[in-house]
């Protein structure tokens, strides 16, 4: 229930707002998502593929992007820095799905993930392969 809740918060908070911040933060933390393949009637080259994690004020703010070109791409996903007292990046074990479309800097949709190895858990220094996004 939990996460059916943040998914629509998440989609309400980002679809509310016009521009997407990529800001991060090299937290120092990360992990690797290969991305093999993608529907090519939802995303196009140069549109932007990100994820987003929760913030303790209700707030989101993106945890990792690539820029999507036709070929396999490697997501980061940024980790939360241990070091800091406030959450800059995915907790262990955190879900990092859904993947965002974005395109033109505005939300497009959700995409779904089939995973050829790994899980959409993030771990510190993990790997996870996405067969293909649709």
């Amino acid at each position: 229930m939990y996460k059916l809740f943040f998914l629509f918060f998440l989609y309400c908070n980002l679809f509310s707002q016009n521009l997407v911040d990529f800001n991060l933060i090299n937290t120092g933390s990360n992990m690797t998502v290969a991305i093999l393949g993608i529907n090519d009637d939802l995303v196009e080259d140069g549109d932007t593929l990100a994820v987003f994690y929760d913030l303790s004020n209700k707030k989101v703010s993106c945890g990792g992007f690539v820029i999507w070109n036709s070929e396999r791409v490697a997501l980061t996903v940024w980790g939360d820095d241990s070091t800091s007292s406030e959450k800059d990046g995915f907790l262990n074990s955190e879900d990092f799905l859904p993947i965002f479309h974005i395109k033109n800097d505005s939300i497009r949709k959700a995409l779904n993930a089939k995973f050829l190895t790994g899980n959409s858990l993030y771990i510190h220094n993990g790997i996870s392969v996405i067969e293909v996004l649709d």
